[in-house]
């Protein structure tokens, strides 16, 4: 996620969430996630576009950014 915060931190919120505290906890269960890493690609109205588990290539994760940004210009 590095490089795409380098490439969309402008234009995207990216967040990190540690699933082994109450917080972390609680994003698990509102996004009905089930293991990690997960990934969650939220538009700016709160509506899940995309989620994953597991490892994702950088390319997966651009490729939902840009989808997201192209249907909300920003």
């Amino acid at each position: 996620m590095d490089g795409l915060e380098g490439e969309f931190g402008g234009q995207v919120e990216f967040r990190r969430i540690d699933a082994g505290t109450q917080d972390g906890q609680a994003v698990f269960r509102a996004y009905g996630l089930r293991g990690h890493p997960s990934y969650v690609v939220v538009d700016p109205s709160g509506e899940v576009l995309w989620t994953s588990l597991g490892e994702q290539p950088a390319e997966a994760l651009e490729s939902q950014i840009k989808l997201v940004l192209g249907a909300n210009p920003g």
